[in-house]
């Protein structure tokens, strides 16, 4: 349902554009010229006794833009390429998708951003970096400025969001820090440093989330084969029932990345096994040794206003040894009834 909202959204966005394309005023060179051709017949007007209305169409005539005939083929265009590129997309299942690019928003699902801004009245920059955008208790927080100039020293604050009250305050020095969370810390926080520098005082904020792990993976069992997908058993502790979301990704044994994974299941408080599927189209070309990261365990929300809750693994990455995925079947996916009608759509769109 997400990609046929996307498609229309695409396909809305391409027919605004040739609209606005279409109801663009004329170019200052093209408006130009034809208020000089239009001075130019009213002087010869002043200067003449007579002008026929023959003589007027025909100017009329030579002087009217000839609309060209290059937006619905440009729209054609778009169009034959959303569906091109949904039809490649789904010769994989959703659960095993290729990661195409180092920069796949897949492999950096907990970054923080952050952007240097201009301090002490501009005259310099400077930047507060978070290790990453979602923390989970007891992991420390990890910080550093990123400035122009050095920093004599800095007071942190940790601040509730909700309620705008300092909870933690800490003085360091040197431009690397690290602070130790408690548990009973709201999820929303903000980090405030307040910065001495020799030419003077200026404040910094990033905020960042703190979770309280509500499940965690023990440990991921050996890889078996299935069919046409190589399976990861992932064996979990739940301390909180609910719909989990299992994401991670797959590299080879030389941290080239290969897939992204992902499957849902409702789960109850408790010991459990989740599977991921490595699908063997995904798999094609790559080294037999494989390994697991950026694993998240995440509760879903139950109901508006509910906040997603997430789980923690002990370790960053998983090796999962040697599995030829030769001996996986060969069969092709088998795109679902609801991705054949998305297809079409498209298909029939783009005619």
């Amino acid at each position: 349902m997400t990609r046929l909202i996307l498609a229309v959204t695409l396909i809305s966005a391409i027919g605004i554009t040739g609209y606005l394309w279409l109801d663009t005023p004329e170019p200052a060179s093209m408006a130009l010229a034809t208020n000089t051709i239009v001075r130019t017949n009213e002087q010869s007007a002043s200067s003449s006794s007579q002008t026929t209305d023959e003589e007027v169409t025909t100017f009329a005539q030579q002087t009217q833009l000839t609309e060209p005939d290059i937006v619905p083929v440009s729209m054609r265009n778009s169009l034959s390429y959303i569906a091109s590129d949904y039809a490649e997309k789904i010769q994989h299942p959703p659960y095993s998708m290729p990661i195409a690019s180092p920069q796949s928003p897949y492999l950096h699902w907990n970054r923080h951003i952050s952007t240097p801004v201009p301090i002490l009245d501009g005259t310099e920059k400077a930047a507060l970096k978070l290790s990453q955008y979602r923390y989970f208790y007891p992991k420390p927080i990890q910080a550093s400025l990123v400035a122009s100039l050095p920093v004599n020293q800095t007071v942190l604050e940790i601040i509730d969001v909700r309620t705008n009250q300092v909870i933690e305050t800490k003085t360091v020095s040197g431009d690397t820090w690290q602070i130790e969370p408690d548990e009973s810390w709201p999820m929303e926080l903000r980090l405030k440093a307040i910065l001495d520098f020799d030419s003077g005082h200026d404040v910094l904020t990033a905020d960042f989330r703190l979770y309280q792990p509500i499940a965690q993976l023990a440990q991921i069992n050996p890889v078996f084969g299935r069919d046409a997908d190589m399976i990861i058993p992932l064996q979990l502790n739940v301390d909180k029932g609910g719909i989990y979301r299992f994401r991670a990704n797959l590299f080879t044994q030389n941290d080239e990345p290969v897939a992204f994974l992902t499957t849902k299941k409702r789960l109850q408080e408790g010991d459990h096994t989740v599977e991921l599927k490595a699908f063997k189209q995904t798999l094609l070309g790559f080294d037999k040794q494989w390994q697991l990261k950026n694993i998240v365990i995440e509760r879903m929300s139950g109901s508006p206003g509910e906040r997603a809750q997430f789980g923690i693994t002990p370790k960053d990455t998983y090796s999962l040894g040697v599995f030829d995925i030769d001996q996986l079947s060969d069969t092709p996916y088998q795109m679902s009834e609801q991705e054949r009608m998305q297809l079409e759509f498209l298909q029939h769109a783009a005619r």
